[in-house]
């Protein structure tokens, strides 16, 4: 299980990011695509996904 710690809460015009790999999270008003501790995939976690 990746151990992360969250950001600053965001700005409004900021969502949050998770890294797939190690659980880095990010807030960004831009889409990253990977992440920078590891270079795995980034995952935008500001939106609400069915279950």
């Amino acid at each position: 299980m990746p151990l992360w710690s969250d950001p600053a809460p965001c700005d409004d015009d900021e969502q949050r990011y998770e890294c797939t790999e190690c659980g880095t999270r990010i807030c960004s008003e831009t889409t990253p695509t990977t992440c920078e501790k590891c270079g795995a995939e980034m995952r935008n976690i500001s939106v609400p996904r069915p279950e």
